[in-house]
């Protein structure tokens, strides 16, 4: 059996932790992030010209409502430019 998560960074990873126990059956189970809801239409499609610049995160970064209750997405993943800078750039 297969189970496909689809609850977001870091809910998915905190759920998968609480119920890991009751997924017996389970063989394989992936996060696919907010990608259901861009599929059902609740949430807009990045722009292809940002998708053509691999930067589909900075539009969500920019662009997408926060759920009542998380952290702000900026506080959130700011963590990624300093995490490219520090394993690409600063050698």
């Amino acid at each position: 059996m297969i189970f496909i998560l689809a609850m977001g960074a870091p809910n998915s990873d905190k759920w998968l932790h609480k119920h890991k126990g009751e997924l017996a059956g389970v063989k394989l189970v992936f996060g696919v992030g907010g990608s259901l809801d861009v599929i059902s239409g609740k949430v807009k499609p990045t722009p292809p010209v940002w998708k053509k610049l691999n930067l589909e995160w900075a539009h969500r970064l920019l662009f997408s409502p926060v759920a009542k209750g998380q952290k702000s997405r900026w506080r959130r993943q700011s963590a990624l430019p300093k995490f490219v800078y520090r394993t690409m750039i600063r050698r």
